[in-house]
């Protein structure tokens, strides 16, 4: 691994250190480390944890779009986008946390493949004259972690490396405690030797596979089709890489599962999935109805000139109707004096003036 991930590991490493230099134990200090770096990692995981909660909360329409439009893709994205911003979801909010923890992930598998270079801190150059005298000496190395298999080669015949390391660096290698549960944490365990170290990788698989189901279950998440098949994919990879890579780096991996179960819990007590999920959705429900309130206005009277041109029509019609009555009245009015003014013409012509 290099650049960020080296980069990173160089805190990383100093504070495994640190802790390795108090407890004198590498697999109680492995563990220590691991909930160092969890709680570290503490924030991340609570707005990942959100992030999955939301988006577990419009599965339901996310499903029903995918069935609807299996067979049109641009369609079936379109709508995808649509709910995602009609119910305040980013594409990218799920993701980012991941991204950001995905560095340090590899900056903590980067310290643990590196005893050598983090524990024993010895130089590049050191360790590839230590690299090329044990392969004169036949060593099997590690794919993942070949600085593990220097330390053993060290600890086994030390006088070999003396031309290339001072004796200091040799005693404290040979001094390094790489243990756990009695097992030595360098040995690479063999899928063709069963023995006691076959614990750790059936704890790993365990306690992966546990860490998973139960991740899932307070976080209310539902796998469907082929994705229910996930957490056992992956705890088989896993498992695979069990037999392939030094039994401490195994360890990290069930420190981390079961951690990641307390860590769970943990923020459970803070953050009810079911509550946080039902108060989701009620923001979901509230926004649908002010964007369905919105939709209603737009087509309310008056809104595209149509209605306004309309209601402005009929207003003028009752106006002129209202005027006709009035001319109407006045022509009333203008008969009734026409006939009195006659009458008394005719009063004064029977009986004249008075």
């Amino acid at each position: 691994m290099s650049g960020i991930f080296n980069i990173i590991a160089v805190p990383l490493g100093m504070i495994l250190k640190l802790i390795y230099d108090v407890v004198s134990n590498y697999g109680l200090a492995l563990f220590l480390f691991t909930l160092v770096t969890r709680i570290i990692l503490l924030p991340l995981d609570w707005k990942q944890k959100k992030s999955s909660i939301r988006m577990a909360a419009i599965q339901p329409m996310i499903n029903d779009i995918n069935k609807k439009y299996a067979n049109n893709m641009q369609k079936r994205q379109e709508e995808l986008m649509r709910v995602q911003q009609e119910n305040g979801i980013s594409a990218s909010s799920g993701c980012l946390p991941m991204l950001i923890q995905l560095p340090i992930l590899f900056g903590l598998i980067n310290v643990i493949y590196q005893p050598l270079t983090h524990l024993a801190k010895l130089s590049k150059e050191a360790i590839a004259a230590a690299t090329t005298i044990a392969e004169g000496l036949g060593v099997a190395f590690s794919r993942y972690s070949p600085e593990s298999s220097i330390l053993t080669a060290v600890r086994n015949n030390p006088d070999a490396f003396s031309s290339v390391l001072t004796a200091d660096q040799i005693a404290y290698i040979q001094d390094i405690n790489m243990s756990f549960l009695g097992l030595d944490l360098t040995v690479i365990p063999s899928i063709k030797e069963p023995g006691l170290i076959w614990i750790i990788p059936i704890l790993s698989v365990a306690t992966m596979l546990g860490s998973q189901i139960i991740m899932m279950k307070l976080q209310g998440q539902k796998m469907e089709g082929p994705m229910r098949w996930m957490p056992i994919y992956t705890t088989l990879m896993f498992g695979y890489f069990a037999f392939a890579m030094p039994a401490g780096v195994t360890v990290y991996w069930i420190y981390s599962s079961v951690l990641s179960i307390g860590k769970d819990f943990f923020l459970r007590i803070f953050f009810d999935p079911e509550k946080e999920k039902a108060k989701i959705e009620e923001e979901m429900k509230e926004r649908r109805k002010a964007a369905k309130a919105q939709s209603s206005r737009k087509a309310a009277p008056g809104a595209d000139g149509k209605m306004t041109a309309a209601s402005a029509e009929l207003g003028k019609k009752r106006l002129e109707k209202a005027r006709a009555s009035w001319a109407e009245e006045e022509q009333l009015s203008e008969s009734d004096a026409a006939r009195l003014e006659k009458a008394r013409a005719k009063e004064k012509e029977m009986y004249g003036a008075k």
